[in-house]
């Protein structure tokens, strides 16, 4: 008969030890794993949430929706999301098209916050006392107390955009004036004017361009000199071409994209609307561009009014001549009101208005004040237009 030997009561409680000591190292490891996963996974459900505030930001201006503020609590928020919804929480956008929130997972282990002066969303562990919407941040609510409109001159930013918010507006005048410093490679001081204070019941149009509607500002002559497109092309119109991303701020966070957005002050910044812009095409696209822009270039009918035969542009009738140029009589015939200057002399400015038969031409003011056209290369001067409100 074979012997048949056992373990010894050592022997087996030397493995019990050691499996006791891997599970001591391994568990807390694993836990952490399943942790950080769903940490991410209510990250990314955070981001969902960011992405659906913004579309349904974008849709009421699209609609042209008079309320642009709004707010959603969770869960059954009503939001479009692409994921799931947080088990609790707040969010808001406001008339800027800010967006703030504080946001809870189901197991109450973290918070996700955005603060609306900023893209970036954080992940701290839950703390009821500080997952929070920050309200008064970024701008989201104006502090309108005590500030009484006297010029636009002299005023804050923040003191116009209380008066335009409240319809306080006998102080500002289409055609006013009001220096501003920009920075960085536009480093200077220019000035900008009131260009339209009117809205008219056509700009109500589920179409319509917001460009000319409500209170605008223009810069009243060139801060540089730019190309629309590196090559001579006109697809895509003014949201698809290279000048456009120079002009606003970017989606990727790329700050060499929004160069000249970037070079405006703070104070101004934070009171920019974003404005729902229609645009024409040229001869490579078939349809008119829609966009929402915080700066954008003016159309032809937005300079000259009603053109007739004489400037063959596709969005003519989604937009209207500001209040400046109308208020001096400014006409495809009559044109000297548009002249702009850069280094102190008469130059050609730039227009977001591509030549609809042709595949690479856009729009220009000549030097005289007269309307032209020439390819997207060529390197004209820039003076672009905002909302505020």
């Amino acid at each position: 008969m074979k012997n048949k030997k056992g373990f010894t009561l050592i022997e087996l409680l030397a493995v019990i030890v050691i499996l006791a000591i891997i599970a001591l190292i391994a568990t807390p490891a694993i836990i952490n794993v399943i942790d950080n996963a769903r940490k991410k996974a209510f990250e990314d459900t955070s981001y969902g949430v960011l992405e659906g505030l913004r579309l349904d930001y974008t849709e009421r201006i699209m609609t042209n929706t008079t309320s642009m503020e709004k707010t959603f609590t969770f869960p059954n928020s009503g939001l479009k999301l692409s994921g799931e919804e947080p088990a609790y929480g707040t969010a808001k956008i406001d008339s800027k098209g800010n967006i703030s929130f504080a946001l809870v997972d189901k197991d109450k282990r973290w918070c996700a916050k955005k603060e609306s002066n900023s893209e970036e969303v954080t992940i701290e562990d839950y703390n009821e006392e500080n997952c929070k919407i920050d309200g008064t941040s970024g701008g989201e609510t104006l502090n309108c107390d005590g500030k009484v409109p006297n010029s636009f001159a002299t005023d804050s930013w923040e003191t116009i955009a209380c008066a335009v918010k409240n319809e306080e507006l006998d102080k500002y005048k289409v055609g006013d004036e009001k220096e501003v410093t920009l920075t960085g490679e536009y480093s200077g001081t220019y000035t900008v004017r009131i260009a339209n204070t009117s809205t008219p019941t056509e700009c109500s149009g589920a179409n319509f361009s917001q460009s000319a509607c409500g209170f605008v500002v223009e810069f009243k002559d060139i801060i540089t000199n730019a190309q629309m497109n590196s090559t001579q092309t006109s697809k895509g119109g003014w949201p698809g071409s290279e000048l456009y991303k120079k002009l606003n701020p970017s989606e990727s966070g790329n700050t060499s994209e929004s160069i000249i957005y970037n070079s405006l002050p703070e104070e101004l910044k934070n009171v920019i609307m974003e404005t729902k812009v229609v645009s024409g095409h040229g001869s490579s696209d078939t349809t008119n561009f829609t966009s929402i822009d915080k700066l954008y270039l003016l159309s032809t009918k937005e300079v000259w009014g009603k053109y007739n035969n004489y400037i063959f542009e596709s969005s003519e009738k989604e937009t209207r001549q500001l209040d400046y140029y109308s208020n001096i009589g400014v006409t495809v015939h009559n044109y000297s009101g548009t002249i702009k200057q850069y280094n102190g002399e008469n130059s050609n400015w730039r227009l977001r208005s591509p030549y609809s038969s042709m595949h690479s031409d856009f729009y220009f003011v000549y030097l005289n004040g007269g309307y032209y056209s020439n390819v997207a290369e060529s390197s004209y001067g820039i003076a672009p237009a905002f909302r505020i409100g």
